[in-house]
């Protein structure tokens, strides 16, 4: 296991999950095991791991977006995702490389089409380079760049800048 974790969350079964700089692992309480996709390739360079609110394992890094439902993993993208973020109503927000990888994306994946293998990205920002994000009790999404902080309310995004 490599020893710069950048994110950390514990299963439904009492397992912890690490993602690290080198791989992604599981530890059972007695030892730790390297955490694989479907092919066997390790997931590498891990950023954010979560559990949403049905008990799926949601990691992202360099291998992009894959979610775990206790026993098959399902790639949602292949670009760098930095962090990962479930919303009050369900939807994954996620800030990613684009597609030409000149920028950043945040991203919302709906809810309510993560079961049907094609799920309904909406993206919303496009920054240099996009970190954390966190919905307030409005339900506004907040995430932060090299320019300030930026709020989106469901329709527009407005940037703060530091002083």
């Amino acid at each position: 296991m490599h020893n710069d974790v950048n994110a950390t969350v514990e299963d439904n079964t009492g397992k912890l999950w690490f993602g690290t700089r080198g791989y992604a692992c599981i530890y059972d309480g007695k030892t730790f095991k390297v955490v694989t996709h479907k092919d066997g390739k390790p997931f590498a360079n891990v950023r954010s791991i979560i559990k949403d609110r049905k008990g799926n394992i949601w990691l992202g890094g360099y291998d992009g977006l894959w979610r775990y439902d206790g026993s098959t993993f399902t790639n949602f993208t292949r670009n760098f995702v930095g962090y990962i973020y479930e919303d009050k109503e369900g939807n994954i927000l996620t800030s990613s490389e684009s597609a030409d990888k000149k920028s950043w994306v945040l991203s919302r994946y709906a809810e309510k089409s993560l079961s049907n293998g094609y799920p309904t990205v909406t993206e919303i920002a496009n920054k240099p380079m996009i970190f954390g994000i966190l919905e307030d009790d409005k339900r506004n999404i907040w995430f932060g760049s090299p320019d300030g902080v930026s709020a989106y309310n469901g329709k527009t995004i407005t940037d703060f800048k530091g002083k």
